[in-house]
């Protein structure tokens, strides 16, 4: 297994739910491999799912999110076991819950910020 730097990150930081921050955070997290090309299609069907099927003040589903992203994988040819998915998002959904202001209210949107 591939040995990483685990950094301590907050949910209080100014950039927590942007998409290195996010990154950072499922990594210090799982026990298997994930490529970096992986992640970003993980990320990109996250951000997909955010601002298309959630939007302005609708609900965020885990499962939901997860089929959501599946199929955006799935599309990109990707075959990332459904079970791994699924700890991956359950570290962003508990991340993002405790990041202050991150589920907002229906007149609010926040959505992760792209990589700069």
């Amino acid at each position: 297994m591939k040995t990483t730097n685990k950094k301590l990150i907050s949910p209080f930081t100014e950039d927590a739910f942007s998409e290195p921050v996010l990154h950072q955070v499922v990594l210090n997290k799982i026990d298997f491999a994930l490529p970096d090309f992986i992640w970003d299609e993980i990320n990109e069907g996250f951000e997909k799912y955010w601002d298309e099927e959630v939007g302005l003040g609708n609900y965020v589903y885990f499962e939901d999110a997860c089929l959501s992203i599946q199929r955006h994988l799935n599309c990109a040819g990707i075959m990332l076991p459904y079970d791994k998915l699924e700890i991956i998002m359950e570290i962003l959904f508990d991340f993002i819950a405790k990041i202050p202001g991150a589920f907002l209210d229906e007149s609010a949107m926040v959505k992760p910020k792209s990589k700069q």
